[in-house]
């Protein structure tokens, strides 16, 4: 019992892990500002050129 808790805990880390880091990759293809949740205002636009 104690194995098949282990292996289902595992698999959980896992499978949310993969989970995360898909999300991840998908929203990196969209690039730097459509992937940003800040869709009303962006701070980096006030930036200067040289630290965009």
């Amino acid at each position: 019992m104690t194995l098949f808790i282990n292996l289902l805990l595992i698999a959980l880390i896992l499978g949310y892990a993969t989970w995360v880091m898909l999300s991840f990759f998908k929203k990196s293809k969209q690039g730097k500002c459509s992937a940003c949740e800040s869709s009303k205002g962006c701070p980096t636009e006030s930036l200067p050129k040289h630290l965009k």
